[in-house]
């Protein structure tokens, strides 16, 4: 009792009271900044008003992290390039373009939004829309992650360890998320649709990580690393040609195109474990040479742009 009635006289000390106001005005000043940076996450979200002839979905991928300077009005989550794949098309086709890609974007971040407090990435399709792309789906599975993870060793910093970062997931666990995957792939496929019915819209695939056999000291995993994970993009490729086949869409084969400029290649267009830095791209990533072959590519599906007559 004698310590209570300490306690409760302490609060009529004068330094007492000074410590609690102390104490109030900083619980208040962390709300105002955490206020902030909530309500500036949810706006630097907001895609790009207007209507834009072109759209670009998808995760990074598609958006390019670190390839060369980061895109106007990117959000810094997101990490998109202004020279991605989706950035160098518009500029061959002379397209207005909303990138609304971001790394580590799932279908779902698509669909109904919530990374980062930010809105579906669908929203930014309109009814003037004439083109959408769409990479995406790797992370639904965990592909990326489970290749970062595999490559793990006693130099990976502790705060990538105590945060999951070299936790490993099952192949089955990746196999059986393909199914979803899939019909999540279809209704980005159906709504863009929904929302533009005169878009053209294109999946583009993965780019060619792995090398078609045996492993190197860039990509720090072994063989059977490398074989288990080469399957798995496989199969995520077939998932990402059969959502696009009968659906209205079309597919434009970046694994195809890349293939021979893998992570071990003699002239790669896709990083290593450890990158040299700079802008240079992330790791297991695609650098810009990697994102110029998928832009002529695509240029080249989508055929001579249709000029229309003043």
């Amino acid at each position: 009792m004698k310590i209570g009635l300490q306690a409760v006289q302490g609060r009529d000390h004068p330094v007492g009271r000074k410590l609690i106001r102390m104490a109030g005005w900083t619980l208040t000043v962390l709300v105002i900044l955490v206020t902030a940076l909530v309500l500036h996450l949810y706006l630097e979200g907001r895609p790009t008003q207007g209507r834009p002839q072109y759209v670009a979905m998808g995760s990074s991928f598609a958006a390019g992290p670190a390839i060369t300077e980061e895109a106007e009005n990117s959000p810094w989550f997101c990490a998109r390039s202004r020279d991605n794949y989706a950035h160098q098309l518009a500029r061959l086709r002379g397209l207005s373009l909303v990138d609304v890609s971001c790394g580590g974007a799932t279908t779902k971040d698509i669909l109904e939004g919530g990374r980062a407090l930010q809105p579906a990435q669908i929203e930014a399709v309109t009814g003037e829309t004439e083109l959408v792309t769409v990479t995406i789906g790797g992370n639904d599975i965990g592909y990326l992650a489970n290749l970062m993870a595999m490559g793990c060793d006693d130099g990976t910093p502790w705060y990538v360890r105590s945060m999951g970062g070299c936790t490993t997931r099952s192949m089955a666990a990746m196999e059986q998320a393909l199914p979803k995957l899939l019909n999540q792939l279809v209704a980005i496929i159906d709504e863009v649709h929904r929302r533009a019915p005169a878009a053209q819209v294109v999946l583009v695939n993965y780019q060619t990580v792995l090398p078609e056999s045996g492993t190197c000291e860039r990509l720090g995993l072994s063989e059977a690393q490398v074989a288990r994970m080469r399957d798995i993009a496989g199969q995520l490729s077939e998932v990402t040609y059969a959502a696009a086949q009968g659906h209205g869409a079309l597919l434009m084969d970046a694994g195809r195109i890349t293939r021979g400029h893998d992570a071990c290649a003699e002239v790669p267009w896709m990083n290593g474990m450890h990158p040299p830095g700079g802008l240079m791209g992330a790791p297991l990533h695609p650098s810009v040479e990697g994102m110029t072959a998928v832009a002529q590519g695509l240029n080249a599906l989508l055929g001579e742009p249709q000029r229309t007559s003043n």
